[in-house]
């Protein structure tokens, strides 16, 4: 008997050591980072799919939503803002500003601008009991370009009537909307900037830089005075960005009514001080300082917040570089990551095994791009979370990687969240 049933006691653990090794945490986790899973479109259940949407207009922002990530720049895409120049003069050209030489001012000035605003300082003006980072302001200034030209976006007026700016009296015509109205174009999606002089008076004696003067008027800015050649483009800059500062919807920093918390009011007296530095004077941009050029995370996030409301006045000047599908800028996610505020992305978006990407606003992608979830990993999509196109087409759906029976990417959706255009 016992030959009989030795073989039929081997004959499971026979087959038992002709199995695979189960496999281990440390296993799957390769076979995950070596993509040896495939991904599955997920198909969202219970959530919002109106026919008709309409952003809500806001009227609230938290611009701690749209603070830039310092170790991951990529979370918040850099802002372009187009502008278009108008180069004024007289009938006559009393002032030698034009042609290739105003060209060359506008290039300086933006080149000037975008170093800035690249570098951004730290404030020399801080809360007591706050410390004030400098964090990078991910936005930039871009010439527009003329759709019927091709050209760049630079227009030359030779005007008696409107060549002139006047910040102060006497004649003050700092406020008139005539040369706004009479030549701005495409306000619709340019911020529309005058370089302007004031009225020719014969040549001036030679003095310091000045560092001229503008002002915010709905669709556009004025400026003064390069004509003359008093105001170099690198000392325009300070006004020019404080003007675009103006029209991005930040207001003065001195007051208390700025909006920021990490703006400490005070006397704006930087022009009449003899020491100047941190802890005595103000180099916020939005200040009045010979040192304009700071910009605290509050001012930055106000900014941002409002480029990427889709009912904003700000959002037109934005260039739409979220519209143009770039799968080499795949947007990775390798930490917990909560989107409160809005985002624009131009590629596939990835959560990496292990790790959350929490969504509770507007989340745009464009043609062809997907939210991808790996085997391991988690979206979350919360009850004010709108996944879209904001370009009129469709975009790439959520798909979860599956590596096996009981691993595989998951998506929770609040039953509040909203889809629209996703391809079927």
């Amino acid at each position: 008997m016992r030959s009989v049933y030795f073989p039929l006691l081997l004959f499971p653990l026979l087959i038992f050591a002709c199995r695979s090794p189960l496999a281990t945490p440390q296993v799957m986790s390769k076979r995950v980072a070596a993509g040896d899973f495939e991904y599955v479109r997920h198909r969202f259940d219970s959530i919002q799919r109106p026919l008709n949407f309409e952003f809500p207009r806001q009227r609230n922002y938290d611009n701690t939503a749209y603070l830039p990530d310092t170790t991951h720049a990529d979370y918040l895409p850099v802002r372009n803002v187009l502008l278009n120049f108008h180069v004024m003069n007289s009938a006559d050209t009393v002032y030698d500003f034009y042609g290739a030489k105003a060209t060359e001012y506008i290039t300086y000035l933006l080149s000037f601008s975008n170093k800035k605003f690249n570098n951004n300082p730290r404030s020399w003006l801080q809360p007591d009991s706050m410390d004030v980072p400098a964090l990078p302001t991910r936005i930039q200034f871009k010439l527009a370009t003329d759709p019927a030209t091709g050209r760049p976006a630079i227009y030359e007026h030779y005007d008696d009537e409107l060549y002139d700016y006047r910040h102060d009296n006497p004649g003050r015509n700092r406020g008139d909307m005539a040369v706004v109205k009479k030549y701005a174009v495409r306000t619709e999606r340019e911020l529309n900037i005058f370089l302007m002089g004031p009225p020719w008076a014969g040549p001036q004696p030679v003095g310091p830089p000045s560092p001229g003067s503008g002002i915010f008027l709905g669709d556009a800015v004025k400026l003064t005075d390069p004509l003359s050649g008093k105001s170099p483009a690198w000392e325009l800059r300070k006004v020019f960005t404080h003007e675009v500062g103006h029209a991005l919807g930040l207001w003065h920093a001195w007051g208390k009514s700025d909006g920021c918390d990490d703006t400490p009011a005070h006397a704006n007296l930087s022009w009449k001080l003899k020491k100047r530095g941190p802890g005595v004077s103000s180099n916020n941009l939005m200040d009045y300082s010979p040192n304009q050029e700071a910009l605290t995370p509050c001012q930055i996030g106000r900014m941002q917040a409002r480029m990427a409301d889709p009912t904003s006045k700000q959002r037109r000047w934005v260039r739409r570089d979220w519209c143009e599908y770039r799968p080499e800028k795949r947007v990775v996610i390798d930490e917990n990551v909560t989107f409160d505020g809005a985002r624009d992305f131009n590629s596939d978006v990835l959560v990496r095994a292990g790790f959350t990407l929490t969504v509770n606003n507007r989340f745009h992608l464009p043609l062809g791009a997907k939210i991808l979830v790996e085997p391991g990993a988690r979206l979350v999509l919360g009850p004010d979370a709108i996944l879209h196109n904001d370009c009129g087409d469709n975009w790439g759906g959520v798909e979860v990687g599956v590596l096996n029976k009981t691993l595989r990417g998951e998506v929770v959706a609040d039953p509040r969240a909203t889809v629209l255009n996703e391809t079927t």
